[in-house]
């Protein structure tokens, strides 16, 4: 090999070493960093959130172990709460995306971010700027207090925080625990009432098979108040529905005391009495009242029919 071809041989490899030294450094770049460390907060610290974002700030507070919305004190969803809470005491930073400055590409801009404050008592525990969800839709970009940078934090954490006053609401309107004696519906002029009584007792104690069988106790049986068999099992189907009944939304602009004249009432009897009534129906929703709401809402109209059934139709029809 002549001199003019080991020169150009040894130029190659030195253009080859350069090119991995260079490379080899632009990922140790990337890759050798120091993330922030992130103080531990525990969930039962926080005592008051606020969110931010352009146009709307919403604050939640804990008075006596219940989270209240602004100061109209509106009783929020327990479940919503606790899982906004997990996700400000749990923030975990996973990599670091961006010290460029270029915050609108993230979310992170004024006009997009939601700013997430945590405080205990009067003392600020944390805050954060939230983005957008990442594409893997596994991580979100978040900015720290006091720091430039943008971070990839674990989980879709602006699915927490991205809420409205309605969103944050506790929708239950009603809920019960005690057992039911009698059911009253009024639809109109037509109206029935549904009592409970429970069969007497056995006292024929059997044996089978050797072994001593306990005294049989007839199921309560549902009656109208003038002894005639009814449905039981939709009669049944609405205290189900009704011990836990969820609205779609309330009514924000108008008082209870601004409903009269309902198309249908639901009047149940236990410990407690229960009362809810329906009004006429607008769109695909009826407006409604709860005697266990202070606040009017709106029920969609394929719930509201689960509860809403003629009082006629409950009887039971014997063929014969």
């Amino acid at each position: 090999m002549n001199m003019k071809g080991k020169k150009e041989i040894a130029i190659l490899f030195f253009v080859i070493a350069v090119l991995a030294f260079y490379i080899s450094s632009r990922k140790s770049e990337k890759t050798h960093y120091e993330l922030p460390g992130i103080q531990k907060i525990r969930t039962g610290d926080i005592t008051k959130i606020s969110l931010k974002k352009k146009g709307s700030e919403i604050e939640l507070a804990k008075e006596n172990d219940k989270w209240l919305i602004n100061d109209r004190k509106y009783p929020a969803d327990n479940a919503v709460i606790d899982s906004m809470l997990n996700a400000i005491s749990g923030l975990t930073l996973t990599a670091l995306a961006s010290e460029s400055g270029n915050y609108a590409i993230y979310d992170l801009d004024k006009e997009k971010r939601i700013e997430v404050e945590a405080y205990k008592g009067s003392d600020l525990l944390r805050k954060i700027n939230v983005g957008k969800i990442t594409p893997t839709y596994k991580q979100t970009f978040v900015m720290l207090d006091n720091d430039h940078r943008v971070y990839h934090a674990k989980g879709a954490l602006r699915r927490e925080f991205d809420r409205t006053v309605s969103e944050l609401r506790d929708k239950k309107v009603m809920a019960f625990s005690d057992d039911i004696t009698e059911v009253a519906l009024k639809q109109g002029k037509d109206e029935i009432t549904i009592v409970r009584a429970t069969a007497p007792v056995s006292v024929d104690v059997t044996e089978k098979k050797g072994k001593q069988e306990k005294p049989g106790e007839s199921a309560p049986k549902w009656t109208t108040s003038e002894g005639k068999a009814v449905k039981e099992d939709e009669v049944n189907d609405i205290i189900d529905t009704l011990s836990g009944f969820l609205c779609d939304e309330f009514i924000e602009d108008k008082t209870k005391e601004d409903f009269k004249s309902p198309v249908f009432t639901v009047v149940l009897k236990g410990v407690n009495t229960y009362t809810i009534s329906f009004f006429e129906k607008i769109e695909n929703r009826y407006p409604a009242i709860s005697s266990e709401s202070e606040y009017p809402f709106f029920v969609s109209e394929w719930k509201a029919n689960k509860v809403m059934k003629k009082p006629g139709s409950l009887i039971e029809k014997y063929e014969k």
